[in-house]
């Protein structure tokens, strides 16, 4: 028996020797490698500086998670990324090595791993990024990576890159992250919006892009005009006009109360709808009740006038609602079907936040299918 587990052991260690070896190889065929991580924005963020590379003439080979996760090939053709079971961060070696083997020049991937553990070999062990971003640092995944903010802030450090240069759109927590990257040699750079970006995304989210760009060699027009037709994750924040003429915000993607709250307030500002009635709309998913908790927050500071609830944890998000908005109605729906956004006037808007898991993505195929988009 002895000798059987020193034969998988030595099979196991030969497999892992030659693993690392093909990582080497694999990066070492390419200039760059920026690895993108963050709370909130990441899928854009990757999608935004790929979009922006390839509009200065570089080879781009692109993965991001996202909802459903995707590639982006040196062909600038988008495609599925099919798993054989869970997703497991081993895929980002095989991500690589398309990318060497299509001869890019660079890779941009958003990070997968949530666990601060799997961050780091993700970074320092697979990926040898060069370039990292970190977007913002929000409050989520708090089981995995800590219950306060500055606690966040050092699980998502894990990702910086020894030696290269870190970008961030962070005002708040650069110091802290600059410290960190500090202690490994790599130089950490802020970037603030102008006030001169073009509104077809948030301006945080184009400076921080337009930063990588440049840092890469890419002139910032170019880069813009680029990123003016860049691949939106299919799921990402949209608006759409209902039947009635009610507004439907699909915030399902945002996750974090900051985010979303964020969000919502920059869009009512932008379209003015500081007269409409606000119907809040949530989808929890089961497994993750801290965003049950997150999302109480979100009607606890926005107010609602309506709260309409779907998926998991209906009975405490209802007395949570009852409870922090006196006067709310609340009303539980046990499927997107049930919703009655036929009904809803162009007096109201309908903003979808929590997740987009279970009746979400549901709700969305129905929203398309019956609302005109914006």
């Amino acid at each position: 028996m002895t000798a059987v587990l020193a034969a998988l052991l030595a099979v196991i260690l030969l497999a892992l020797a030659a693993e690392r070896r093909t990582a080497v190889r694999d990066r070492a065929r390419l200039e760059h490698v920026v690895h993108v991580n963050g709370i909130r924005g990441k899928s854009t963020l990757t999608r935004l500086i790929d979009a922006g590379l390839r509009a200065g003439g570089l080879r781009v080979y692109c993965k991001t998670t996202g909802t459903d996760p995707m590639v982006i090939g040196t062909d600038s053709v988008p495609a599925p990324l099919r798993r054989r079971g869970r997703a497991n961060i081993k895929e980002q070696l095989e991500i690589l090595h398309r990318a060497a083997a299509e001869g890019a020049q660079v890779l941009v991937i958003e990070c997968m791993a949530v666990d601060p553990a799997l961050q780091a070999v993700a970074q320092h062990q697979m990926l040898r990024a060069d370039v990292g971003v970190i977007t913002n640092v929000r409050l989520d995944h708090t089981e995995e990576m800590g219950q306060t903010l500055e606690e966040i802030c050092d699980s998502l450090s894990n990702t910086i890159p020894r030696g290269g240069t870190l970008f961030t759109a962070d005002r708040d927590f650069f110091p802290q992250l600059s410290r960190n990257a500090g202690a490994l040699g790599c130089e950490a750079v802020l970037a603030v919006p102008t006030g001169r970006e073009p509104d077809f995304d948030f301006p945080e989210n184009l400076a921080l892009a337009l930063a990588v760009c440049r840092h890469l060699g890419v002139e910032e027009e170019t880069a813009l005009a680029g990123m003016s037709r860049y691949q939106r994750d299919p799921y990402a924040l949209s608006l759409h006009v209902l039947p009635g003429g009610g507004m439907f915000v699909n915030g399902l993607s945002i996750n974090d109360p900051q985010s979303t709250e964020l969000v919502f307030h920059r869009l009512r500002e932008k379209y003015g709808w500081e007269e409409r009635r606000l119907i809040l709309l949530v989808n929890n998913r089961p497994d993750r009740g801290y965003r049950t908790r997150h999302m109480e927050m979100v009607v606890r500071d926005l107010k609602p006038d309506e709260v309409w609830l779907m998926g998991a944890s209906q009975l405490a998000m209802s007395r949570a609602a009852i409870r922090d908005v006196p006067g709310v109605q609340v009303r539980r729906f046990s499927g997107a079907e049930q919703l009655p956004l036929e009904q809803v006037p162009e007096t109201a808007v309908v903003f979808a936040a929590g997740n987009l898991a279970g009746p979400g993505r549901g709700l969305m195929e129905r929203v398309r299918r019956e609302a005109r988009d914006v």
